[in-house]
């Protein structure tokens, strides 16, 4: 027994040598600058790795308002136009200022469509009736004029008068000063020099360029009638808007006659009167009446040539 407690002491004390020795191989400075390398390894990483998602954080917002602000920047604004209309009464003319400084003059029964302040790029008005217009220059941003199934004129700066009355089988566009395009249905455009005439047939697309007498074609918007060589149709076509009466023209002769005269003051009655020293003239009038609506009619002007 004594043996054996002998040798289980010896291996005893033998593995407690082994590990004495193993400790004593053991370098505990470098070990300790291991641990310390690692604990600021460690470090470094849990630092970089909380900057890296402060980061991302503070990255986000950013990207969405750059996004943001690119969209605003690039993309085409929605614009929403206001638009006024003037509308003259028969028998009156009114002088009007767009926005731009230009002016307009409306004949009787005209109206005249607009936005109420005028696009970067163009001026765009929409006419139906009669119309002298002074444009104020602009080369960057032209002036149109839309008439309603007839031609479009644009200008950069000049005077002009656009005749497109709804129910006339013609538009008329007559330039006084500078120069105008007319863009007729078929996309064609023609230009015009001052004292030129473009006639635009609505029925058939067939139109004419001639040389007038610019005065006779503008001088409503002066309170003045000017006839030059005009038919009795062409006369009493423009005295029933001027006077606001309906005209019936009954021509039994089937003769033509024409005619060269300027009023300015006359009424109804004494122009009539001037016709008829020339031609055989016999007119009815029907003083306006009123209606089941409590609307009025037009006076009525019934004139027979014999």
């Amino acid at each position: 027994m004594e043996n054996l407690d002998e040798a289980y002491l010896l291996r005893k004390a033998q593995a407690l040598g082994k590990d004495i020795r193993e400790m004593e191989s053991i370098d505990v400075e470098k070990a300790y600058r291991r641990v310390q390398r690692q604990i600021r390894n460690d470090r470094r990483r849990l630092v970089l790795d909380r900057l890296m998602r402060c980061a991302a954080f503070l990255t986000l917002p950013l990207l969405l308002a750059s996004l943001a602000l690119g969209y605003l920047y690039f993309r085409t604004p929605t614009v929403h136009e206001k638009y006024a209309e003037v509308a003259v009464a028969a028998g009156s003319v009114v002088r009007y200022e767009l926005p731009d400084g230009s002016v307009a003059w409306l004949n009787a029964g005209s109206r005249l469509r607009y936005p109420t302040v005028f696009r970067s790029d163009n001026r765009n008005v929409e006419l139906s009736g009669e119309a002298y217009f002074e444009v104020q220059a602009d080369r960057e941003r032209p002036f149109y004029v839309h008439t309603p199934d007839g031609p479009s004129v644009y200008v950069y700066g000049t005077k002009f008068n656009v005749a497109a009355y709804e129910g006339d089988d013609c538009v008329e566009t007559v330039l006084e000063q500078g120069k105008v395009n007319v863009v007729i249905p078929n996309r064609e455009t023609l230009s015009l020099l001052p004292g030129e005439q473009l006639l635009y047939t609505r029925a058939t697309g067939e139109w004419s360029r001639s040389q007038v007498d610019v005065y006779e074609k503008v001088a409503w918007k002066d309170g003045k009638l000017i006839f030059r060589n005009a038919t009795l149709e062409d006369i009493f076509k423009r005295l029933a808007r001027h006077f606001n009466v309906e005209i019936v023209f009954n021509n039994h002769a089937q003769k033509e006659y024409r005619y060269r005269a300027t009023f300015r003051d006359e009424t109804l009655a004494q122009i009539l009167d001037y016709l008829a020293r020339s031609a055989t003239l016999k007119w009815k009038i029907e003083e306006a009446a009123q209606q089941p609506d409590d609307t009025f009619t037009k006076k009525k002007i019934t004139v027979d040539l014999y």
